[in-house]
């Protein structure tokens, strides 16, 4: 494909938002990277309807499970540095898993074959829990304690459970004596020159130039209707707790595509893309906190997240050097990779 027809189907997509969001509410951060160079970049609505301030590349979105792919990548250089083993049983090492009867490894928790219930699930079902109180790190790890066991054999097949991504962070904080925001910080985000990202574990703390996010309040007529501000009110990370900005989004776009172009199947990319069968099926499409998505013949590779009102899609066509990314503070923004994938790159509509 080329990119001038690329570049035409982002264009009609991009039309199409701004004409489904109104400048003066939430809206998105958006760019598209090739070769290195932005050739397109939004800033549509506002970061905070208080105050109108507008969204800009420097507001702070929180990303979600966007955060996953950091953790994955950190594992995974834990791994090639000889630190961490994929099948090392972590059961004597995490006391959260302690009690539980299966082995579980390293390789499970990072394609979701662990069968370890979602401590958000679990947190949803305590009596008297409302969807906005907040959860601590403690709180979670106890309710993974309290679940005992897995639902399924582990490697048997994939079942989405951000308890895994939590358990991989308490996992590196255990193997490098920091703390995961410091990890994320040594290896990634100063030597990338990216000053606005960091891991949270406090959604209270003040961070400069913080978008709100935000969802409908449903009234009749619909002309009524206005925004709630929506919270994050989560004390855990890893499978979350990354808040960054489109611009050093854009930054990580460009070290990830060089490392990629430059160390081919030695890159962190298709390290944590890789083929595997030892910890689930083998033709899974989320593979080490990276997915894979085909398009005709266009190979893509992506991941996303979404919570309290913030949306990310981060879609990459590695072959040709490609990133889409989306950063929105708008409840039901569609961060669909699939939708996103056919649009820009899919065959052409009669």
């Amino acid at each position: 494909m080329s990119m001038n027809l690329l570049l035409e189907r982002l264009d009609g997509a991009i039309d199409e938002l701004r004409a489904a969001y109104p400048g003066d509410g939430p809206g998105f951060n958006l760019a598209l990277l090739a070769q290195g160079d932005v050739l397109r970049q939004v800033h549509h609505g506002l970061a905070d309807l208080t105050w109108s301030q507008p969204l800009d590349g420097d507001a702070r979105h929180y990303m979600a499970s966007e955060s996953k792919p950091w953790v994955a990548a950190l594992v995974m250089q834990e791994v090639a540095e000889g630190r961490l083993a994929l099948d090392t049983d972590l059961r004597p090492v995490l006391p959260a898993l302690s009690e539980y009867e299966q082995p579980l490894c390293a390789g499970h928790l990072l394609r979701h074959t662990s069968g370890i219930p979602d401590y958000l699930f679990l947190w949803g079902t305590q009596l008297g829990r409302h969807e906005h109180d907040f959860i601590a790190r403690e709180q979670a790890l106890a309710l993974i304690a309290q679940a005992g066991e897995s639902s399924f054999q582990p490697g048997l097949r994939y079942e989405y459970s951000n308890s895994n991504y939590l358990l991989l962070a308490e996992l590196l904080q255990q193997q490098s004596g920091l703390t995961l925001a410091e990890l994320a910080q040594r290896r990634f985000f100063a030597p990338w020159g990216m000053g606005s990202s960091s891991f949270e574990a406090d959604p209270w703390r003040v961070l400069q130039r913080r978008a709100r996010s935000y969802g409908r309040v449903a009234a009749e007529p619909a002309e009524a209707q206005g925004w709630q501000e929506l919270p994050v009110p989560l004390g855990t990370w890893g499978d979350g707790g990354l808040w960054s900005t489109l611009n050093d989004q854009l930054r990580a776009e460009r070290y990830w595509h060089e490392d990629w172009q430059h160390q081919g199947e030695r890159s962190l990319w298709a390290r944590c893309a890789a083929a595997d069968e030892h910890y689930g099926p083998a033709d899974g499409p989320y593979r080490f906190g990276l997915e894979w998505l085909q398009v005709g013949d266009q190979r893509l590779l992506f991941h996303g997240g979404g919570y309290g009102g913030f949306t990310c899609l981060l879609l990459r066509n590695p072959a040709q050097g490609v990133s889409l990314v989306m950063l929105s503070n708008c409840d039901g923004f569609d961060n669909d990779a699939e939708r996103w994938a056919q649009r820009l790159w899919g065959a052409a509509q009669a």
